[in-house]
């Protein structure tokens, strides 16, 4: 999306409607279905309706704690009844243009890519991926990759070392060349815990090769922590970040609805 606001509603609407289209497809919903007059949102999950309200109006701080109550009366998901504790990490979204994402190449140092979360993290902490350690390829100075760079007026990324001790691991790990070139290799081997100093298929030193760290979710970049969230999270979370960016929602312990 451009970042621009939908004002198709113009008037206060008694009761708003939150829609998972406005994260896959950019599609703003208006500002009047998202701050409606009555505290209670239809939730458009793309195959079906359900609903979510609160007793008062949430706060809209950096923050705040509230509580929503969700319905959903469909099979197989349904009937739930279920209550929904919001952390409002960022507030709430309550008008105007959002700043629309832009691409500036990447600078040595800034995390590139995120490869995997954790497989054993996953095991133990199943959908809690705050709680995952995130694999993770470090940028380096490419004359070949085309972007523009940041601006002094944008704040920049954190940078990593190659080396940090927190984020290392032993046995067998992931040279940065050939991951690189994984697609035009189909290689996407790690280097054997026998090599340690060296990739045999690049027949580069592993310290100009580069290699892949793992970091915990609380290290990574704010942008980073939201790539990752919209890709392992349940359905109701990218639906509900349209009006609460980045909440955490907890289910009272149990699996959130889906």
């Amino acid at each position: 999306a451009d970042g621009s606001r939908n004002v198709s509603w113009e008037t206060g609407n008694t009761v708003g409607v939150l829609s998972r289209k406005e994260k896959e497809q950019g599609v703003p919903m208006a500002d009047a279905l998202k701050s409606p007059k009555a505290p209670v949102w239809i939730l458009h999950g793309g195959d079906h309706f359900t609903v979510a309200w609160s007793q008062s109006m949430p706060p809209s701080e950096a923050g705040a704690k509230f509580m929503l109550h969700f319905w959903n009366g469909l099979p197989p998901g349904g009937p739930l009844l279920a209550e929904l504790s919001m952390t409002a990490v960022k507030g709430a979204i309550t008008g105007g243009p959002q700043a629309a994402p832009k691409f500036y190449k990447p600078e040595p140092g800034e995390i590139d890519e995120v490869v995997q979360a954790d497989p054993e993290d996953k095991k133990s902490f199943p959908g809690q991926y705050r709680k995952w350690r995130y694999e993770v390829m470090l940028a380096w100075d490419r004359p070949d990759l085309q972007g523009e760079p940041r601006p002094a007026s944008v704040a920049p990324e954190p940078k990593y070392d190659q080396e940090d001790a927190r984020y290392q691991r032993t046995g067998p790990w992931r040279c940065r060349s050939c991951y690189d070139r994984r697609f035009q290799t189909m290689d996407f081997s790690l280097v054997p815990a026998d090599s340690p100093d060296a990739c045999p298929k690049c027949a580069k030193p592993r310290k100009e090769c580069g290699w892949s760290l793992w970091v915990p979710f609380a290290d990574l970049p704010a942008k980073r922590q939201a790539t990752v969230m919209e890709q392992f999270a349940k359905k109701i979370e990218p639906i509900l970040w349209t009006k609460w960016p980045e909440a955490e929602i907890d289910a009272g312990g149990k699996p959130l609805p889906d």
